[in-house]
């Protein structure tokens, strides 16, 4: 959209409050995520939001040379319509087995991460070689197509019940999420800067500190970025499923850290820029599935709040990803590229580290209350 809205002559800070202002939903959507545990199948909807993001995202295309506040409000409800997809998914995926968690994870995230580095820059390309409405048509066609495979999930209808009860359900499925250990112990993960890929909301800006032209960027964090974080996403969900799981989560902060290191102190080249994106990308894409693996486990198999407890938890996760992109900067501001990377690059060691201690103990202390290390209860 800010490359649709600047071909069409709006200034840049314009863009940037248009944008800010449909970003809010991504911090607020556990508030209607309620709406995927009452009433419909989940199945349902996931079809019912894809298809308010598909529509939404349309109107906002064809409304670009229109109301500003029109078009704002368009891209705001996409935003939230997406962000019920999201819980959605979630929820679904808490009834995957045990077992299959990890692979799940890896799936689903790669397909967030890769499908929208892909998905962006197949845009931006459509972007200069369609019209308008052939865009809408096809952002519709896109959302909603591939949502069409839930229609193939063996889901059991939901029990018909008045709203009261619904609520007290979902409010005693969320009170006993929080008064659980496993949560708060989860949330020490999940608020941790441990694999959050900051660099990767930077990495655009800065090719010219590599010698890099615009369209080694655009490959290096475009295609290529989804690629890579799409393959990381599926190693990481094996990986997910063969071992702790709180002990894996920190190792993907480690391959995160060492490809920082090498994009802060090799040579500023376009090669460097390119491998160490490449690697960056993979264990952000690691870091990101076992994550999920993570939460799943955290959230358990709910029978009333799935999505609800879903989207409350991610919403803790996507915190460090705004303090570390804001910290990273600072390390820029005062010390160029090598500061960028070293702050990165540190925050994941001495985190990762932290969280590997974290781990040790948590699974002995699971173990003395009887309780394996790699079940569900644990979240190892």
């Amino acid at each position: 959209m800010p490359y649709l809205l600047r071909k069409n002559g709006m200034a840049v800070d314009q863009i940037a409050t248009i944008v800010a202002t449909a970003l809010l939903p991504s911090v607020w959507n556990f508030l209607w995520s309620p709406l995927a545990d009452a009433g419909l199948r989940r199945r349902s909807w996931l079809l019912l939001a894809a298809l308010g993001t598909g529509l939404a995202a349309a109107g906002a295309i064809l409304n670009i040379q229109g109301s500003k506040v029109v078009l704002t409000a368009l891209l705001f409800l996409m935003n939230a319509c997406g962000g019920l997809v999201s819980s959605t998914c979630g929820a679904l995926l808490t009834a995957m087995p045990v077992a299959l968690r990890g692979r799940s994870a890896g799936w689903y995230q790669g397909g967030n991460m890769g499908g929208a580095a892909i998905g962006g820059g197949l845009f931006l390309w459509l972007g200069d070689h369609a019209s308008l409405p052939v865009l809408a048509m096809l952002i519709v066609a896109i959302m909603v197509l591939p949502a069409l495979a839930a229609l193939f999930i063996d889901e059991p209808a939901p029990v018909r019940r008045t709203i009261g009860p619904q609520l007290v359900a979902l409010a005693h499925d969320l009170g006993e999420l929080f008064r659980a250990r496993r949560t708060w112990l989860g949330l020490l993960f999940f608020l941790s800067p441990v694999g959050v890929a900051a660099i990767g909301n930077l990495a655009s800006g800065l090719g010219q500190d590599y010698h890099a032209s615009g369209n080694e960027v655009l490959w290096v964090t475009g295609i290529v970025w989804g690629l890579f974080s799409a393959l990381g996403c599926c190693l990481g969900g094996v990986v997910a499923d063969r071992m702790n799981r709180m002990l894996a989560f920190p190792l993907g902060g480690g391959l995160s850290a060492m490809f920082g290191v090498y994009l802060g102190f090799a040579p500023a080249t376009p090669v460097t820029y390119a491998v160490g994106l490449s690697g960056y990308a993979i264990a952000s894409g690691f870091t990101t599935a076992v994550y999920t693996a993570l939460l799943l486990d955290v959230v358990g198999n709910r029978k009333h709040a799935a999505a609800s407890a879903y989207a409350t938890l991610n919403a803790a996760g996507n915190v460090p990803v705004t303090y570390m992109t804001w910290l990273d900067g600072v390390g820029y501001k005062h010390w160029g590229k090598t500061g960028l990377m070293a702050t990165d690059a540190s925050a994941n060691c001495v985190f990762g580290i932290i969280l590997l201690l974290v781990a040790m103990f948590a699974g002995r202390y699971w173990h003395r209350r009887g309780e394996p290390a790699g079940s569900t209860e644990s979240v190892c």
